[in-house]
């Protein structure tokens, strides 16, 4: 990377460059290019309060993105934008439901994920899972979602990327937003982590008796992905 690219960048790409790398940048850089790479990092940071910062958490992390990925936000070919990734899935008369599939495929409405990954060159730094449900109506995506019945609730989940575990078996009560100023069926990762391109994800739920007739489940992934401009 250039200084000129760390600078005009509106990401903080410092993170994803070694100590001698950015020495590198400063030697070759012109005294214009340094004067404005020493204004930017003066300049102090402003972090919304009360609010999740995702894009910030997606910065602290980009040494972890490959370097051409890096390159391609450095020279603005990509860019991080807010996502949320959906899949909806019929639970009726069932007690256990695999969110991500390698068959599923996308329809507006139902799903924005195919074959249970993302595709190449697209990825995304996970901060939090919705998980809600829609009860008694025939078609789910014509629903209302609210916070997941307490059959459905009094259940576990589990999350797997990149070929481990990143959210291991937990109660489904974690989405529970009832008497909460969180986003409905929110629950927010305290260490967010980055799910690569082409690699096969898994959100398995599972609860103690049968899903009333006509329930439908719906997630959504929601954190910072990497796109193309």
């Amino acid at each position: 990377m250039t200084l000129g690219e760390i600078t005009n960048s509106d990401l903080d790409l410092m993170g994803a460059m070694s100590d001698e790398e950015l020495l590198g940048a400063l030697e070759r850089a012109s005294q214009v290019e340094r004067k404005a790479f020493l204004q930017r990092i003066k300049k102090p940071r402003i972090v919304p309060s009360g609010k999740s910062n995702s894009r910030g958490e997606f910065e602290q992390r980009i040494n972890l993105l490959p370097k051409d990925i890096q390159q391609g936000l450095a020279s603005k070919n990509l860019q991080a934008v807010d996502a949320a990734y959906y899949v909806t899935k019929s639970v009726s008369g069932n007690k256990i439901i695999k969110m991500l599939k390698d068959d599923d495929t996308k329809i507006v409405g139902i799903s924005n994920v195919s074959g249970g990954k993302f595709e190449k060159g697209n990825m995304m730094l996970l901060s939090g899972i919705v998980i809600v449900a829609s009860v008694g109506v025939v078609k789910g995506e014509e629903g209302k979602y609210d916070v997941l019945p307490d059959i459905i609730r009094n259940g576990e989940f589990e999350f797997k990327a990149n070929g481990t575990t990143i959210v291991p078996i937990t109660s489904l009560e974690v989405f529970n937003t009832n008497g909460t100023t969180r986003q409905r069926g929110y629950y927010k990762l305290d260490n967010p982590k980055m799910i690569y391109d082409q690699q096969s994800m898994e959100l398995n739920l599972e609860w103690g008796a049968n899903a009333a007739a006509d329930t439908f489940v719906k997630a959504i992934l929601i954190g910072t992905a990497v796109t193309k401009y």
